[in-house]
């Protein structure tokens, strides 16, 4: 499994709470940021068999030169593809959210999702937000 963690704290329950925020109106409403080591706790039904932590500044700031690069591109890199292809985000911004709506949602996610989870995810070096990964095994 891949999710995004919190190294420390666990967030629950995401919702809109004021005119300021957007992010969790739009994009996490009701979601869970889990802390990286909570999901240890759940064994139940599966044995965690690995896990691994990676700093968030790898998924803050991802880059690469060609597609042929085993990296993944991060949100700063998706940031400029959607810049440079705007011509064709636009019909599908407009097809999913409406002509009149298309606008605003490309600049919500230009800036409450992409702008926002580079920052979010290079906080204190990458440190404090990260990716976790997890190897899980059937009981």
């Amino acid at each position: 499994m891949h999710s995004s963690f919190h190294r420390d704290l666990q967030l629950q329950n995401l919702e809109d709470i004021s005119e300021d925020d957007w992010i969790t109106r739009y994009f996490f409403t009701g979601g869970t940021m889990p802390s990286a080591n909570l999901l240890l706790y759940f064994q139940d039904d599966v044995s965690i068999l690995n896990h691994w932590l990676v700093n968030g500044k790898h998924y803050a700031k991802t880059r690469f030169s060609d597609l042929k690069s085993d990296r993944l591109p991060g949100s700063e890199e998706w940031l400029k593809r959607m810049d440079k292809n705007m011509d064709c985000i636009k019909p599908i911004m407009e097809s999913t959210y409406g002509k009149d709506s298309a606008v605003k949602w490309t600049v919500y996610w230009r800036t409450s999702f992409f702008m926002a989870v580079a920052e979010l995810f290079g906080y204190n070096n990458g440190d404090e937000w990260m990716v976790a990964l997890f190897l899980f095994k059937k009981k």
